[in-house]
């Protein structure tokens, strides 16, 4: 496919008019307007005051008919939080949609179970105790994968930055911990929290084994559905010295407040029309655990970069409709509810494309932090293995060569894309190009606006105006 996609490329129609797309400088105003708020979570105050921002940007930059649809969720919120052992307390983060304790929170000796496997679990007797267990994330060798078994369709490397021997943590994916189980006979045998509360457990803490830093705000998993164990996230480093604790029974008190209710949040869109009823469906999500320069408010500045561009075009083939979700840290849940509420637009959809965690900044672990290394992160594009999408995709690249991008089939790592695409794709089957950055902050408080890099937010709009560009014609 790689071989006939390319050629392909040089027969790709080309959009006859000039589309020119916002400087970096505008596009690093939204980001930094809709960062105002320590979090964007899903119902909240603070969310919904972002869904208020982008539907008034969308209708300041012409997009016709901005609608903001409802969308159910739980509006969950902690309010306290601590681990205290032996009288001291270990720095702690809750883990989102568990249960709350009370203010007298649980009192119980620890016990270690390593990663969860079943004969960890049948070495201790759990039942009333608080479990300590690590939560690994893969290692992925991209440099192996790319360059040389050639796993993608096609890479944008200009600076030379992935090379053989490039690794990706992917600190989205917890190994033992993946997320979507509403009791233990979903999960996995493999899901440590499940098995702990299965097993009779009075609480869990989870040690970030592999996250590139000695972070503990990691805001995973993120599928809106409530869990019967209370839990805690903990940093690696720290993680060290309660394993030992653990080993050694110490007692422990486990808190966590807070309430839950019912609640809603909003997709957010809106259209300009074009010639032909055809769409080009851009999307990206504005909720964010945390101020979220990069998870999402990068991707949203994206989409108005978007409007931003062909709102000022007169003549538009196709029709380009503009989709901000709510809830992607609830399970997709808007991504999936605009595909189901609006099956005409998706229908008439001749591409989804979708942008997120753009222009951030690489970084490493030094001394337990994160240490930028003064590139970009890894980004990828999630792309149908249908000719013309890959063509288009190509294309897109050799002529913008944006840094460290590579393309790969939209099935890589399972049936649909693993970015907020995932819900369209799964509802109405839609071709896609979901561009996203693979930063190892997305899910932590360090997502804040040093992590965006202002210059690179340009170009990467025009590779993204590029591609639809083709997408109107072709």
């Amino acid at each position: 496919m790689r071989a006939e996609a390319r050629a392909l490329v040089p027969s790709l129609p080309r959009y006859s008019h000039d589309v020119t797309s916002p400087g970096s400088d505008v596009i690093y105003s939204w980001i930094e307007d809709l960062c105002r708020t320590p979090h964007r979570r899903p119902g909240s105050d603070e969310g919904h005051a972002g869904e208020q921002w982008v539907a008034a940007r969308l209708r300041d930059l012409g997009v016709e008919q901005v609608t903001l649809d409802p969308v159910d969720v739980t509006v969950w919120q902690a309010t306290r939080w601590s681990l205290t052992v032996a009288g001291a307390e270990v720095p702690s983060f809750f883990v989102p949609h568990t249960a709350f304790t009370g203010a007298e929170g649980v009192t119980a000796p620890l016990v270690y179970v390593g990663t969860g496997r079943t004969r960890d679990f049948e070495r201790e007797d759990i039942r009333g105790k608080i479990v300590v267990a690590d939560v690994p994330f893969p290692r992925l060798p991209t440099g192996v994968l790319l360059r040389l078994a050639r796993a993608g369709y096609a890479i944008s490397d200009p600076h030379g930055w992935l090379r053989l021997g490039s690794t990706q943590v992917m600190t989205y994916v917890r190994r033992n911990f993946v997320g979507g189980a509403e009791h233990a006979g979903e999960a996995q045998e493999s899901d440590v929290y499940w098995q702990a509360q299965k097993r009779g457990a009075a609480g869990i803490c989870l040690i970030l084994r592999d996250q590139p830093s000695s972070s503990n705000s990691h805001y995973g998993p993120y599928d809106g559905i409530s869990k019967p164990l209370s839990g805690l996230w903990i940093g690696k480093r720290d993680g060290a010295r309660l394993r030992m604790l653990a080993r050694a029974r110490a007692q422990a008190t486990l808190t966590l407040e807070g309430r839950s209710a019912p609640g809603v949040t909003h997709n957010v869109w809106g259209v300009l029309p074009g010639r032909s009823d055809e769409v080009v469906l851009v999307t990206s999500h504005h909720d964010a655990p945390f101020t979220g320069a990069v998870e999402d408010a990068a991707g949203v500045a994206q989409v108005l970069a978007q409007a931003w561009a062909w709102s000022r075009v007169a003549d538009r083939p196709r029709t380009l409709v503009f989709c901000v979700d709510a809830g992607h840290f609830h399970g997709s849940a808007g991504a999936f509810a605009f595909a189901r509420d609006h099956r005409d637009v998706m229908a008439r959809t001749r591409v989804l494309i979708t942008l997120e965690h753009l222009a951030a900044r690489e970084v490493v672990e030094r001394d337990g932090r994160y240490a930028d290394t003064g590139r970009l992160a890894l980004t990828v594009m999630f792309t149908t293995p249908r000719l013309d999408v890959i063509a288009a995709v190509m294309r897109a690249l050799e002529e913008k060569r944006p840094p460290a991008t590579v393309a790969i089939p939209s099935d890589f790592f399972g049936p649909v894309p693993t970015s907020d695409a995932l819900g369209y794709v799964l509802e109405a089957g839609v071709p896609v190009v979901s561009w996203i950055g693979c930063p190892y902050y997305l899910l932590d408080e360090h997502d804040t606006l040093d992590k965006i890099d202002r210059a690179a937010l340009g170009p990467i709009a025009e590779t993204a105006t590029a591609l639809v560009k083709t997408f109107m014609v072709a």
